[in-house]
């Protein structure tokens, strides 16, 4: 409990009750202010963390989509960055946000594309002060449209060793199957990613979300462990079945991680196995172009539920470029707001993304002491 800000003031003002009321009241929004001043926007942005929940795809902003489709001479139905925005309204929903998805990432043809698209992504997130990146992509989205695999890789590995050379990042990807398309497919385009393996830290499941999925893909997962990749996948949030596919998950591919996973909070059996496995669950709080009342505050207090039981969730950007050039600084400072986060709880956030990382022990060790340096050189 915070204690009352003590307002100096004389005595005929204290025997005015009108008068004493005002004063008291300013009183405690002054201390409230004051109070939560610790947890400024500036301490949230200048904080070490690590993106884990970012779509290479999803990173393309409506200036990049026009640069993109006028370089590669393609059609396109919108002559400028505005009129992508007055599509990007339209996203309402997971369908209809894939649409828009998917008509973006069509203007991604070369090697060079997808170094820039990359490349332009890191340099966001390090503005924001990320230190370590995992960044999901969709490899069925471009081979189908007959983009060799090997033009994605060469273009996001080049724009990796870039980053990280240049910025100071560490950064690795994550292959994400659709979970809309065959297990066959998925197999094959693993198994063509043997020689990427050292830069591809994991696979995921992302996509539209079919009933049943974790069964469908109980074989690719499996093969994925043997190969030691590292296994998380989406669950989207208030999806039909949303707890049964997150037991899937758990109980048939062996996932580690858990995208999105608010949806945990519906079962009291799921949060303490979630809780004893430790794992991780990155939450994306983001905004649509379209408003929805109360989305951002629904998720917000989810995050901060979450921290209350001690699980493993962390704040991630998603796909920025189609929900508002958020990213994920952005989104901690409005979650903070909206949940009332305290500075221990967006410390933890920040520990999370480490804690649940897929980095070296000794990796993760100097990331966690670099935020513990800079919480201890930001005194409250």
């Amino acid at each position: 409990m915070l204690e009352p800000w003590h307002v100096p003031c004389s005595g005929d003002a204290m025997r005015d009750p009108a008068l004493s009321s005002l004063l008291i009241f300013a009183g405690v929004a002054l201390s409230r202010c004051c109070a939560g001043a610790a947890v400024t926007p500036e301490f949230i942005y200048g904080m070490p963390k690590a993106e884990l929940h970012i779509h290479l795809e999803g990173s393309i902003d409506p200036e990049e989509y026009i640069g993109l489709v006028a370089r590669n001479n393609l059609q396109s139905a919108y002559g400028t960055a505005e009129a992508v925005r007055l599509r990007l309204r339209h996203a309402t929903n997971l369908d209809t946000f894939i649409e828009v998805y998917q008509e973006m990432l069509a203007s991604m043809r070369t090697e060079r594309d997808f170094h820039d698209v990359a490349l332009a992504c890191f340099e966001h997130l390090h503005a924001q002060h990320v230190v370590h990146v995992e960044m999901f992509f969709d490899p069925q989205m471009h081979t189908t449209r007959g983009i060799p695999f090997s033009t994605v890789m060469e273009g996001i590995d080049s724009a990796r060793s870039e980053a990280e050379g240049r910025l100071g990042m560490t950064i690795g990807y994550i292959m994400c199957f659709n979970r809309n398309r065959t297990a066959a497919s998925a197999m094959e385009i693993l198994e063509a990613s043997k020689p990427w393996l050292p830069r591809i830290l994991g696979i995921g499941l992302d996509n539209n979300e079919e009933a049943g999925f974790p069964e469908k893909f109980k074989g690719i997962f499996a093969r994925a462990g043997q190969l030691g990749l590292h296994r998380t996948a989406h669950c989207d949030v208030n999806q039909a079945h949303s707890v049964d596919h997150i037991w899937g998950c758990l109980q048939l591919l062996g996932v580690e991680r858990i995208d999105h996973g608010v949806n945990v909070l519906d079962d009291p059996r799921l949060i303490e196995t979630v809780k004893a496995r430790r794992i991780g669950l990155t939450v994306c709080p983001t905004l649509l172009y379209t408003e929805i009342p109360g989305r951002l505050e629904f998720r917000a207090k989810a995050i901060k539920r979450m921290l209350d039981l001690g699980l493993l969730v962390t704040v991630n950007s998603d796909d920025p470029g189609i929900m508002r050039g958020l990213y994920v600084s952005d989104l901690m400072a409005k979650v903070q707001v909206a949940a009332q986060l305290s500075r221990d709880d967006v410390v933890a956030l920040a520990r999370n993304s480490f804690l649940i990382s897929w980095i070296p022990d000794s990796e993760r060790k100097l990331d966690l002491r670099m935020l513990d340096d800079y919480v201890a050189s930001h005194p409250q």
